[in-house]
């Protein structure tokens, strides 16, 4: 037992021992002098993570090789717009399809496609029997009310002078009223095969009209023709199509949301796939939704009297928004996300570092920036993707 006893008090003594080595090395002044070191190091390992900048560094021949420009940052009058892609159309107003109102064979076409005509051209000759039958029975007619017109004169003086019966007045003057409803039948006949009331009045005794002449009935561009010499014709078929291409239309959609903000007469910038840009105005604003997609819909019209522009081509339209502004605003191409942020780079004397910006409105390809750039700041503009990717190997070379 006394062994036993013995025992225990070692080991008592012992583990009091190991409790106050490790009170020491614990909150002791060595515990605190390592406790300062590392946390030295943790700051002196932080500071090394900043004190390196995420710099990309460009001289002026590898800007302008990777398609980068710089630009210096000022306020300029900015309007909000609103971005909507669109196609360029035809305007109704001012096309014309034609097809040949008589029946008859075509005799001579001499308008070539893409020709520029004016209202009354001739497109065409047709030799047309129908034509031919119609001015025989308008002339014809013509004779018979002048006859009749003479039968009436002189009834009607001798019915006045107590000569004639009234009955030969009565049977003259209804001939005469029936004769002048079978010239006005004859005459709309032939102005219902396209002959002018000018031309059917000037038709001569016994020049049966047997060849129409089918003219332009605006002016414009010759756009397509679809008819061969000896070919037979009839009212059915389309064989031009003319179009004054100096006004074009943009149909665009547009949110309902905003719908009650456009109003016609608003400017509207066009700009096409290649860049090239001009300036139209809204002329119409549909007061009713497309049923399928519950959009608005509003037609612009642009100028196009020197035909640079395309009926067909697709089109990016801004329409203008509220009052100018005086803003910063930088051009679309130098926004790009990093982070999940929207950002800038900018300009500094190390070289371009990237910077997060808050964005305000949009107009055509230019942003507004509320925060984050300042007047007179340079910022780069163009290819900025190339930067982001030289600053990640940047940053991975640091990481190695």
């Amino acid at each position: 037992m006394k062994i036993i006893k013995n025992l225990l008090l070692i080991f008592f003594f012992v583990m009091i021992g190991a409790g106050a080595v490790w009170y020491i090395m614990e909150y002791g002044p060595l515990a605190q002098e390592h406790e300062q070191h590392t946390s030295a190091l943790q700051t002196e390992q932080a500071e090394d993570e900043h004190a390196d900048p995420q710099y990309v560094k460009l001289n002026e021949a590898q800007l302008k090789a990777n398609s980068l420009a710089i630009e210096t940052a000022a306020k300029a009058n900015f309007v909000t717009a609103l971005a909507l892609p669109g196609q360029l159309v035809l305007s109704t107003d001012r096309e014309a399809r034609i097809s040949s109102p008589v029946l008859g064979t075509v005799r001579s076409a001499p308008i070539q496609i893409g020709s520029k005509v004016r209202a009354g051209d001739l497109l065409a000759t047709i030799e047309s029997a129908q034509l031919s039958d119609a001015s025989a029975r308008f002339l014809s007619a013509r004779e018979r009310f002048a006859l009749s017109q003479s039968v009436f004169t002189r009834e009607k003086s001798l019915w006045e002078k107590k000569i004639s019966a009234e009955q030969d007045y009565l049977a003259a003057r209804g001939a005469l009223a029936e004769a002048r409803i079978e010239v006005q039948s004859a005459q709309q006949s032939l102005m219902s095969l396209g002959l002018s009331e000018k031309s059917a009045r000037e038709l001569k005794a016994g020049s049966h009209l047997a060849k129409f002449s089918l003219r332009a009935p605006i002016s414009g561009t010759l756009l397509s023709k679809d008819l061969t010499i000896g070919e037979a014709v009839d009212s059915e078929k389309p064989l031009f199509r003319i179009a004054d291409l100096s006004v074009l239309w943009i149909d665009l959609a547009i949110p309902v949301s905003e719908l009650a903000s456009v109003r016609v007469g608003q400017s509207v910038w066009v700009r096409n796939k290649s860049g090239q840009k001009t300036q139209g105005s809204v002329i119409f604003v549909q007061p009713e939704l497309d049923p399928a997609s519950r959009s608005g819909s509003v037609r612009v019209q642009i100028n196009n009297s020197q035909g640079d522009w395309r009926s067909g081509e697709f089109v990016d339209a801004s329409i203008q928004m509220g009052e100018p502004k005086l803003v910063v605003s930088v051009p679309q191409s130098a926004i790009l996300m990093i982070e999940n942020e929207p950002s800038v780079f900018v300009e500094g004397a190390a070289g371009l570092t990237p910077r997060a910006v808050v964005l305000g409105s949009r107009s055509g390809d230019r942003q507004e920036i509320l925060n984050g750039l300042s007047e007179g700041e340079r910022f780069a503009t163009g290819n900025v993707f190339v930067l982001k990717a030289d600053l990640g190997k940047s940053e991975a070379a640091h990481d190695d």
